[in-house]
């Protein structure tokens, strides 16, 4: 495994999004070819949409789980919504020359590997494109994340995982004094589903995280982030 690729996936995206960005640059110079960003802005695309499906996925299943809740377990005449929906998949645009393979890290850490071996390399150009040197780990740092209204009173949070486990997400409705745990998300994003304590009206919600090593909660909270959900 290389010493300067990130650890997670996230900062393997932000990675991957810079070397496939830089080496276009450097055409012609270390061994770079034409086809050789082609490749990698193909690596690119289809990593981010895998990791969005993942994503997509992990939102339904916890809509799944939300309604199997409340047709299992809740009060007689609490209303259902309505059935969970099956991911629709949007198409993935395929760089023209670029074929879809498996094993894209061994195929990028050969072409790293190939690239720091030609001549004309030079420590600036392996800099530039984040192959020299460590990247990955590091302290976690203080939580982010966004909190952005969604239809039906839902919340959608979206945080950065970093090298972390996931998060420990809490919550605060107007005029509420403490903290409500919302419980643990390994997987970015989290969607608070819960039922306005007024019905059919817009309602504040605050926000804030805190990342977990383990189950354990580490660190600092994040900023508090204030939303307002939509009907």
């Amino acid at each position: 495994m290389s010493t300067w690729l990130p650890t997670t996936e996230a900062q393997r995206l932000i990675w991957l999004q810079n070397f496939a960005l830089k080496l276009a640059l450097y055409v012609g110079t270390a061994g770079v070819a034409a086809g050789d960003v082609t490749n990698a802005n193909g690596w690119r695309d289809f990593y981010q949409w895998i990791l969005n499906r993942s994503a997509q996925i992990n939102t339904v299943k916890q809509d799944v789980n939300r309604w199997k809740l409340i047709y299992t377990n809740a009060s007689i005449g609490t209303p259902l919504d309505a059935l969970p929906v099956s991911p629709v998949y949007p198409i993935v645009v395929t760089p023209i020359g670029f074929t879809l393979s498996a094993g894209m890290w061994p195929q990028i850490f050969a072409l790293a590997e190939r690239i720091r071996n030609t001549a004309g390399y030079t420590p600036a150009i392996g800099e530039d494109l984040g192959i020299v040197g460590s990247s990955g780990g590091g302290e976690l740092g203080d939580p982010v994340f966004q909190a952005i209204a969604q239809p039906n009173s839902e919340t959608r949070l979206n945080w950065v995982k970093g090298s972390s486990e996931g998060v420990l997400i809490e919550s605060q409705r107007v005029g509420e004094m403490t903290w409500t745990v919302m419980g643990t998300d390994r997987f970015s994003p989290y969607v608070d589903g819960r039922t306005p304590l007024v019905s059919g009206q817009p309602e504040v919600r605050r926000y804030r995280i805190r990342y977990l090593d383990g189950d354990d909660p580490v660190g600092n909270y994040s900023p508090v982030v204030t939303v307002t959900t939509t009907p």
